[in-house]
């Protein structure tokens, strides 16, 4: 009974709620603005301008490398040093490498090992040669020697690449 009583009490107050319709102005229906096109001009580069240089100009060597130092360039930007072994043989000492040439064209230079203790005092040096008796590196890998000029053991000693004769391409 208790349900049943809760129930129209629900149903008359639901009865007794007020609805009210408000009416909402919608704008006035406006037509689409009309697209202009307004054509905007190409952009152009911006001229640079520098000002005079003054000193000596650079050159270049075949691949557009600027050639900064020619007495090393060849040798710093083509030529790599590896399997370097140094070792004795009926009491001289000797040095096998492989240089890899990586320019297109056939290099002629010069390039000594300094072989130095650990106070930076030298103990012998060598210049490279190939089997032709010069130093000539042609394209890829070549295999080079060296003796050794010492008197002592510099197996174990830090040793310095230098350049003796600018590498310059074979005309």
């Amino acid at each position: 009974m208790k349900r049943l009583l809760i129930l129209a009490v629900a149903l008359l107050t639901a009865a007794c709620t007020s609805q009210e319709a408000h009416l909402i102005y919608l704008p006035e229906q406006t037509s689409a603005p009309a697209v202009r096109v307004t054509p905007t001009p190409s952009p152009a580069p911006e001229p640079i301008y520098f000002a005079p240089i003054e000193g000596e100009g650079f050159s270049t060597d075949p691949n557009g490398l600027p050639i900064l130092d020619p007495q090393t360039h060849y040798y710093d930007y083509y030529l790599s040093v590896s399997n370097l072994r140094v070792y004795e043989h009926n009491g001289e000492t000797l040095i096998d490498a492989t240089i890899t040439n990586t320019f297109q064209k056939t290099l002629i230079g010069g390039l000594r090992i300094s072989f130095y203790d650990d106070s930076g005092m030298m103990y012998g040096y060598a210049d490279f040669y190939t089997a032709g008796g010069s130093l000539k590196l042609f394209s890829g890998e070549n295999r080079v020697y060296a003796d050794v000029l010492t008197e002592v053991d510099v197996q174990t000693m830090d040793f310095e690449l230098t350049v003796t004769d600018a590498f310059k391409p074979e005309n």
